[in-house]
C-alpha cells in the first residue's frame, strides 16, 4: 500500500470515528433533554403530598437521573426531566441539567411547572451542586462548582450561587455581588464562597452558607436588596423547617473532619445532633416539621428532627428528595 493510500485510509477512519462519537453524544444529549430512549414518563402533575427525587435504579440505566414522583400512597412513577439536581415548591421547579456535551460539557438551569413543562432556561457556570425553590414558588437558586474544584479543604474551591426570579426567568445576581455584614461591619474577602440556599418564604429572603478561611458562616440574605448578614459559624447547607423555626444543616466534626447532620433552633440557638454516623455530603431536606431526609449513595433516608431515633430508608434507588407541601 502506498503512503498516499495509507494517509487516505487513516483520514477516512478518523473521520468515521469522529462521526460515530458525535452521533453518540448527540443521542445522549437528546435523551438527557427529552427522555427519548428511556422508560415512559408519567402524564400526571406533581401535586401536594408527592415526593420528588432523582432516579438511581441500576436496573434501568436509561432512567438514571430522571425525576421520580412518589405519591402519598407510595406509588413510584418516572417523570420527563433528567437532572443533576432538582427542587420543587409552590407549583414550580428547577432542574440543573446537562445542556451541551460538545466540545465540553455545559449545564443549564431549567425552570419548570407542575407538568414538567420547561418555562425558562439559564446557562450555568461549572457543574451542578445544589438547587432550591422558595415555598411560594417565586424564587429558585442554584449552586455550581467552577473549574472542577472540590470543597473538602477550606478556601481551595470556587462556587457560584445565584438566585432567580421564576416568573421572569431572570437571574437576581450571584451572591458574591451581595454586601455582607458581620457584627455590623461590612466584610469582603477574596476567598468568599457561597452555597446551599434555603428560602424563608418571606419575599426573596433566604439563608445560605458563606465559606471564608476556616469559617462556614450561616448568613441570612435578601435577593431584592442584595444584602446578607452573618448569623453564626459552623453551619453548612442549611435547610429551613416548614414552620420556619429550625434549620437542618451539616457540620464539620473531628480531625480529619467528617460531616454530621444537626438541627439548629433559631430562637434558642440549641443544636441537636441527628443519629447518622456516616459522613454525608448532602443538603438535608424537610419532609414535614418532624422529619428530615437526605441521600446516601443510591438511597434516601429519613430521620426525626429531635434525634430520637436512628435513620431508616425512605426511598430506594433515589437521591435529592423534595417533599411537596
Amino acid at each position: 500500500m502506498t503512503r498516499q493510500r495509507r494517509v487516505g485510509l487513516f483520514v477516512a477512519i478518523t473521520a468515521l470515528a469522529v462521526t460515530v462519537i458525535a452521533v453518540y453524544l448527540a443521542i445522549t444529549l437528546v435523551n438527557n433533554s427529552t427522555g427519548t430512549g428511556s422508560p415512559a414518563a408519567v402524564a400526571v402533575p406533581i401535586v401536594q403530598g408527592d415526593t420528588i427525587a432523582l432516579d438511581r435504579d441500576r436496573k434501568q440505566p436509561k432512567a438514571w437521573g430522571r425525576v421520580v414522583i412518589v405519591g402519598a400512597s407510595g406509588k413510584r412513577q418516572l417523570g420527563k426531566l433528567t437532572c443533576e439536581r432538582v427542587a420543587f415548591a409552590g407549583g414550580h421547579g428547577i432542574c440543573l441539567a446537562l445542556a451541551h456535551s460538545l466540545p465540553t460539557p455545559s449545564y443549564e438551569a431549567r425552570i419548570f411547572d407542575a407538568h414538567e413543562h420547561v418555562t425558562g432556561k439559564l446557562s450555568l457556570p461549572g457543574t451542578p451542586s445544589r438547587a432550591r425553590v422558595s415555598p411560594d414558588g417565586r424564587y429558585a437558586s442554584s449552586t455550581t462548582f467552577v473549574g472542577g474544584d472540590g470543597y473538602t479543604n477550606p478556601g481551595a474551591f470556587s462556587t457560584r450561587t445565584r438566585v432567580y426570579d421564576v416568573a421572569s426567568g431572570k437571574s437576581l445576581g450571584d451572591l458574591e455581588s451581595y454586601e455582607v455584614t458581620l457584627d455590623g461591619k461590612v466584610i469582603n474577602k477574596a476567598d468568599f464562597n457561597f452555597w446551599g440556599v434555603t428560602f424563608t418564604g418571606q419575599g426573596a429572603q433566604f439563608y445560605a452558607t458563606l465559606g471564608t478561611g476556616d469559617h462556614h458562616y450561616l448568613i441570612k440574605g435578601d435577593a431584592a436588596t442584595k444584602q446578607a448578614t452573618v448569623i453564626r459559624d459552623g453551619v453548612e447547607c442549611p435547610s429551613l423547617s416548614p414552620d420556619g423555626t429550625r434549620i437542618g444543616f451539616k457540620a464539620r466534626v473531628g480531625s480529619p473532619f467528617q460531616w454530621r447532620f444537626h438541627v439548629l433552633d433559631l430562637k434558642t440557638g440549641k443544636e441537636t445532633a441527628l443519629p447518622e454516623t456516616r459522613s454525608v455530603d448532602d443538603q438535608i431536606a424537610w419532609l414535614d416539621d418532624q422529619r428530615l431526609a437526605y441521600g446516601v449513595g443510591e438511597e434516601v433516608f429519613e430521620a426525626p428532627a429531635d434525634g430520637s431515633a436512628r435513620p431508616r430508608e425512605y426511598l430506594a434507588s433515589a437521591t435529592n428528595p423534595t417533599r411537596i407541601r
